[in-house]
């Protein structure tokens, strides 16, 4: 559950989603991700760890430069992952405290009429 959730927080800022496609269709070095994003190298950089904390990039060196893509059997496997949530149960996900919560859960009408403070 943690890495899907690292997944998602990597993949919800917009220029580590602009770099996730870019790296989806291509290979690129920093300095041309630089370029293309108008950010500065350390940016670029700062957001390119978030993707090799997940494993999400492959490299390939040439000269001295490095070229980044996303390997695309983890990238596959986050997104069978995510798929894969409705399917899952609570207790598989450790969320078991949650399903606990969930059973004992009193209905809007009694929440509403209660002293819970109402409801919706």
């Amino acid at each position: 559950m943690e890495e899907l959730l690292n997944f998602l927080k990597c993949i919800a800022d917009e220029n580590r989603l602009k770099i996730l496609k870019l790296l989806l269709d291509g290979q690129y070095c920093v300095c041309q991700l630089q370029e293309l994003l108008d950010k500065s190298q350390s940016s670029v950089s700062q957001h390119l760890s978030y993707f090799k904390e997940l494993e999400l990039l492959e490299e390939e060196k040439s000269g001295k430069w490095i070229y980044y893509s996303i390997d695309r059997s983890v990238y596959d496997s986050y997104l069978a992952r995510l798929i894969s949530l409705k399917a899952s149960s609570l207790e598989d996900l450790n969320l078991a405290e949650l399903e606990n919560k969930i059973d004992t859960l009193d209905t809007a009408a009694e929440i509403k009429s209660g002293s819970k403070g109402g409801c919706c």
